[in-house]
């Protein structure tokens, strides 16, 4: 028989992730916005992958434009990701907004590491 609700643990980890992931969002929102620095995969140690489809779904979410995600062959993996064409949009400003939470602690892609894990 399954337990309801779910354990706490197995909750707690859920909202982990999708504190981490917003955070991501946030920051890479940030940088497009500011234009200084563009974010890479390797800065929220994630796979070329993963970025990708995280790029895809900011994108599908209207909260960017503009991205390039080049796609390989069939089979093959896109080998890159370019947001220097990208440019935020008026969602992604209200993404920023509901989350100027983060703004009081977002120390830039230099300490991103840290604070993703906070």
């Amino acid at each position: 028989m399954e337990e309801y609700p779910p354990p706490v643990k197995e909750t707690r980890r859920e909202d982990e992730s999708v504190l981490k992931k917003n955070k991501i969002i946030y920051s890479i929102l940030r940088e497009i916005e500011h234009g200084e620095n563009l974010p890479k995969f390797s800065d929220f140690n994630l796979s070329l992958i993963e970025f990708r489809e995280l790029i895809d779904q900011i994108q599908d979410d209207d909260l960017i434009k503009g991205a390039s995600v080049p796609r390989g062959e069939q089979g093959n993996p896109a080998r890159m990701v370019l947001l220097n064409t990208a440019k935020i949009t008026l969602k992604g400003l209200d993404f920023l907004g509901k989350n100027s939470a983060f703004a009081e602690t977002y120390p830039g892609l230099e300490e991103i590491k840290p604070w993703l894990s906070i």
